[in-house]
Formats: structure tokens, sequence, C-alpha cells
């Protein structure tokens, strides 16, 4: 399997990626650290845009080549003792599942509010599976219940993969690469998103916008494949029940973890 690398990864291929930049007259010259850091994915963007290449920050079997490296190999992710969460999403997708957990979730990650909502994310139509336009789709995310205008804070340390975007009824969405998870930020309000390309666990990135019906949330989706770019959104029966990509999971257990690491306001 093809080492495919995205900030904040650490280790030995890290390691090697930073010698082929500096190889490569990465400016500035990059610490050798095996560290995925600010300056490595900001060199990696660089590079990629000068041979032109996608300049998502991703570093997959094109970038490699085009590094003049062999690609390097590694050995087919261990499982968690605290097991997977399982991607429910359609499909037909073609994106690969990762090795993103619940256990390698609950070490640099924080809930998305300084407080909780008042109503619960585990039941009604607030959770995650609840039918959608009379049972034709299913609830792809857990909902946040909070006044329009609550600030929203980045779950963790980031890179923002899609800009915010038109989304449902009336508000937007930004989707943001969190480690070995992606995380679709739903339903905020239009022109509020302020995070920036890159985000730190904490930070302000948005905030809560008002749907036509009058009701205010975070509608909160999470992928398990952060290395893919591929659409979200997948409509009709390629969508499976939920209307997205494979790789959808339920964020459910994710925030019964992240509701006991509040951000400071």
């Amino acid at each position: 399997m093809v080492a495919t690398l995205w900030m904040y990864a650490k280790g030995s291929n890290v390691l090697k990626l930073q010698q082929l930049l500096n190889k490569n007259n990465a400016m500035p010259k990059l610490v050798e650290d095996g560290d995925f850091g600010r300056n490595t994915y900001n060199a990696v963007t660089i590079f990629q845009r000068i041979n032109g290449l996608n300049d998502d920050g991703i570093v997959g079997p094109k970038t490699w080549r085009k590094l003049g490296g062999l690609d390097p190999v590694i050995s087919s992710p261990s499982s968690s003792s605290a097991g997977s969460s399982g991607s429910v999403g359609g499909s037909n997708s073609t994106t690969t599942g990762s090795n993103g957990t619940v256990a390698e979730t609950n070490e640099g990650f924080c809930f998305p509010f300084p407080r909780l909502p008042g109503q619960s994310w585990l039941n009604g139509g607030r959770q995650f599976g609840a039918p959608r336009d009379r049972g034709a789709r299913r609830h792809a995310g857990c909902d946040l219940i909070f006044p329009e205008g609550t600030l929203i804070y980045a779950v963790a340390d980031g890179v923002r993969v899609h800009d915010q975007w038109p989304f449902y009824s009336g508000t937007s969405a930004v989707s943001i690469r969190h480690g070995n998870i992606l995380v679709r930020y739903g339903e905020i309000a239009n022109g509020s998103y302020i995070g920036g390309a890159i985000v730190t666990k904490g930070q302000v990135i948005a905030k809560v916008g008002r749907l036509d019906s009058g009701r205010s949330m975070l509608h909160l989706e999470i992928y398990t494949n952060a290395a893919s770019s591929a659409e979200l959104s997948i409509r009709g029966e390629r969508g499976g029940p939920y209307r997205r990509r494979a790789d959808l999971t339920n964020p459910a257990p994710y925030l019964d973890v992240w509701k006991n690491i509040l951000p400071n306001p």
C-alpha cells in the first residue's frame, strides 16, 4: 500500500518527504524532523502547484513520483483496541476507508462548542440515521442545537479541504481534515467561516446558521477517509440511504468522547 501523507502526519515517511523536498529546493529549507507541520504543508503545496499537480497538500503517488522518490510502502493499518466506527455511506463510492477510529480522536480533539446543547444528538430527528424526506433517505450527521450566531470551534488541528459553499435550506458548509477523519461542519451561517486554510484545535471557525424554517443548529458529519477529496454528497441510489460517500460514519461515538473536552471561549 502506497503511503499517503497529509498535514499532522509523523514518522519516517514524512522524513523522506522532507528530504526529497529539500533536494527539490524547497524554500525555505525544511527541518528534517519527520513532522508534517505548517512549513512542510506549504512546501508541498508550492511544489505541487509548480509541477502542475492538484495543490491540496496531500502527498500521494503522483506527488511522490514528481519528487523523484520511489513510492514509500506502508503496512496495513493496525486495528484499534476500541474498534473502528463502521462506514455506512454509498455502496458504489471509490474511496478507501482509513484507520480513523474513535480511539484516535480521544487525544487532540475537543467538542465544537464550549458548552453542551440542551437537546441530545442521540435521539429524535437530531440523531444520525433519522428518516428524512418521508423515509426516502437518512440523516447523514448529528445535529447540535444552538441559537443562530453561536460560535463554532474547530474540533482539532486541521486543513480545510472544501471551502464554504451553499449547503442546505439557506445555510452553508465547510469541510476540514482533522488527522485521519474529515469533518463537514454543516448549516453554518453564510459568509461566517473565518478559519482560513489551516485551523487549530479550539479555534473559532464559523457561526451557527439559520435554516429557512427558522431552526438553527450545527449539522456535523464525519468521514473516515481523510485522504480523499472526492465529493461528500452523492445523489440517487449510488449514494446509498444517506446520499453520501461510502466512508460516512456515525458522529455520535466521537461526540460522546469530545463532550468531555470543551474548548475555552
